[in-house]
């Protein structure tokens, strides 16, 4: 559970950073080729996810579906940044608790519960928010933003990156000594 909570603090941090770099003219540019979205409102959708998964938690029961929709998230880039910075300090404290709980899920007949975990549901948001940190990364590029390479890209990527690098590193430095 601790890599899940870390890896989700990491990209939590990622995403604060670059929301502090961003101008608000950027952070609230629609950009046409990516469906007329802005930055602001990925950013939004992302934490509203992780809102749920925190009200959830007290409660023992998720309910993606009952997202909030802040618009002042995706509007307001300070509000932004203090709400990824609230969350992220919450995410923290997440060793502290039990791991089961259920998840909300929509079904034809109404809503139905399905069992789950806290890393379930840590690797769900994580997965969740890299892929709309990569939209963002486009929107930025097609902006012309510098982005850290690494920004929107899975941990687990960067970790095989890097060790297929310390492979290669490694298969160097033994042929050098040949």
């Amino acid at each position: 559970m601790k890599t899940k909570i870390n890896d989700s603090v990491e990209a939590l941090r990622q995403g604060e950073m670059l929301l502090q770099q961003l101008s608000d003219s950027a952070f609230n540019r629609p950009v046409d080729v990516v469906f007329g979205s802005t930055i602001g409102m990925h950013f939004r959708h992302n934490l509203d996810h992780y809102s749920c998964f925190l009200q959830g938690l007290d409660s023992g029961c998720i309910d993606y579906a009952a997202r909030q929709r802040d618009i002042r998230l995706e509007q307001d880039r300070s509000y932004a940044v203090a709400e990824t910075s609230r969350i992220r300090s919450e995410i923290k404290k997440l060793l502290w608790r039990s791991n089961g709980m259920y998840l909300s899920i929509a079904r034809d007949d109404g809503k139905g519960l399905a069992a789950t975990s806290i890393v379930r549901e840590l690797e769900f948001l994580l997965s969740h928010t890299v892929h709309h940190y990569a939209i963002v990364a486009i929107i930025c590029r097609l902006q012309g933003i510098k982005l850290d390479e690494d920004f929107g890209v899975a941990p687990s990527t960067l970790r095989h990156r890097s060790s297929q690098d310390q492979q290669v590193n490694t298969l160097k430095s033994t042929d050098a000594l040949k």
